[in-house]
């Protein structure tokens, strides 16, 4: 069993946090503080329930980049219409319209890649400008910092305070809990439902899962309804979180998801994935800013980084299946 752990994928990314972490730490012992962990888990709460989403879709072997558009229409939206309508109150009506929402927007798209047999990319590439466009069009195109009065404060509501050296008073936000729970529903949906087996059949051979009996359009549906929900639920924390609602929100940044979400041991081509290891990648990503922030190196040696990690990881799987094939090959050929 300890063997078994020790050479699967997650447990190669939690030792390369802990080496990371150690040489961060030796060169500034600021990043063993308990604000750098607060605040490394609060950047990582709508990374995670985005994340979380994609992750099916990547399973089945789809491709989706439309999830940060979504997150953005449904939170900008949303937050427009009920300021309009002279709303005060808390924020769960916000999650219920905007989980609403997310969870159209998802079918359409669901129903645009099975009723007419399209590339994942290719929908989702589409939907991603019109989602963009429709807020700028048509809702607005500058940023809204008014909040209901039943908002204001979300943003320093903490599961947990403590007191650190470096800032004084810190705190774990409560929204490390939508996380939590998300991943939870999310780990159960693919381990121990016949949605979350027909997700990996898809990804390993879709012939096969038809044939075995799947109905590969319904697990689509489901796949890009949890996508949207969840996506729509991301928009509306980080909305919160950062006090102002974007029209733009997140349209810079849908690959330092699915980058998460590779490193965390996800095929790009499908059949392969899992909520620990996107919940690792995700958090990696996080821990690799602050590093270069914490160690004075410049901040846009960030993405060449994350690429070069990107670039070894990618590579692994292909070395190993290459030497699987020769190795079978010698075995028959014996």
């Amino acid at each position: 069993m300890l063997k078994k752990a020790i050479r699967t994928h997650e447990f190669i990314i939690f030792l390369i946090l802990v080496a990371l972490s150690l040489v961060v730490g030796i060169i500034n012992p600021a990043f063993f503080s308990v604000s750098t962990l607060f605040d490394t888990l609060r950047a990582s709460i709508v990374y995670f329930i985005m994340s979380f989403g994609v992750l099916p879709l990547m399973i089945a072997g789809g491709v989706d980049i439309s999830f940060v558009a979504i997150a953005a229409m449904t939170s900008y939206t949303t937050h427009m219409f009920l300021l309009k309508l002279g709303y005060e109150g808390g924020t769960l009506l916000y999650f219920f319209i905007a989980g609403a929402m997310g969870l159209l927007a998802g079918l359409l798209m669901g129903f645009l890649v099975t009723r007419f047999n399209l590339p994942v990319f290719n929908v989702s590439l589409a939907l991603y400008t019109m989602w963009y466009g429709f807020n700028l069009f048509f809702i607005g195109a500058t940023a809204n910092f008014d909040l209901p009065q039943g908002t204001v404060g979300y943003y320093a509501r903490f599961l947990v305070t403590a007191k650190d050296p470096y800032v004084g008073q810190t705190g774990l936000h409560v929204s490390i809990i939508y996380a939590v729970v998300v991943g939870v529903f999310v780990w159960w949906l693919l381990k121990y439902t016949i949605i979350g087996r027909g997700l990996f059949a898809i990804g390993g051979n879709k012939e096969v899962a038809i044939r075995s009996g799947f109905n590969v359009n319904f697990i689509w549906m489901v796949a890009f309804a949890l996508m949207g929900v969840l996506s729509a639920i991301a928009g509306v924390t980080q909305g919160f979180l950062s006090r102002y609602f974007n029209p733009v929100l997140f349209i810079t940044q849908p690959l330092d998801v699915l980058a998460g979400i590779i490193l965390g041991g996800a095929s790009i081509t499908g059949g392969r994935g899992t909520v620990i290891g996107t919940a690792l990648g995700v958090l990696l990503i996080q821990i690799i800013n602050r590093a270069l922030i914490l160690t004075g190196i410049p901040v846009q040696w960030q993405k060449l980084v994350v690429g070069i990690i990107l670039v070894v990881f990618t590579s692994i799987p292909a070395i190993r299946a290459q030497r699987a094939r020769r190795l079978r090959r010698t075995t028959e050929a014996a």
